[in-house]
């Protein structure tokens, strides 16, 4: 016969506090921005970014709330700056000139693929989303069991009364 495990402080109808929000998913993937960002921009407002970025990720880790499943988030967050090098290459690959009527100027520039920043901002945004399903669907396949959350504050388990 084995012992019963102590019960959990968990009452009836609580959601589990591993459980991630909406919103710590949110915070890790601001700190993949930023830091994906500060990183390509190093030598000119990354420097500015790159502290921002530390700051919130250590506050993630020190916060408990943040710390589960959603620093995942981050991968996901890192997409952000390949996908907007691919924007702004969006034209290329090639020479592209752009003309402005106001000042009745053409102004021509060398423009990459965005094809490659596309695929890397795809793979980054597909590996946050396995890593996040696959984490809920262990996380789900091992409930919490039922005999073991409190029903009520008032009411202690008492797991030594059974025998």
């Amino acid at each position: 016969m084995t012992a019963p495990t102590p019960p959990t402080d968990l009452r009836v109808g609580e959601k589990n506090p591993k459980t991630p929000t909406a919103w710590a998913y949110a915070w890790w993937a601001v700190t993949g921005a930023l830091l994906g960002f500060s990183v390509v921009s190093l030598l000119t407002i990354g420097v500015f970014l790159l502290p921002v970025a530390a700051v919130l990720f250590v506050a993630g880790i020190l916060w408990t709330a943040l710390r589960n499943e959603s620093a995942v988030a981050v991968v996901g967050g890192l997409a952000a700056a390949p996908l907007y090098i691919g924007w702004i290459n969006r034209h290329g690959p090639g020479r592209v000139c752009d003309y402005n009527p106001v000042n009745d100027a053409t102004h021509c520039a060398e423009r990459f693929s965005p094809w490659p920043f596309a695929a890397i901002a795809f793979l980054l945004i597909a590996a946050s989303i396995v890593a996040v399903v696959t984490m809920r669907g262990r996380r789900e396949s091992h409930p919490i069991d039922p005999s073991n959350v409190l029903p009520d504050a008032s009411i202690h388990l008492n797991p030594t009364a059974d025998r």
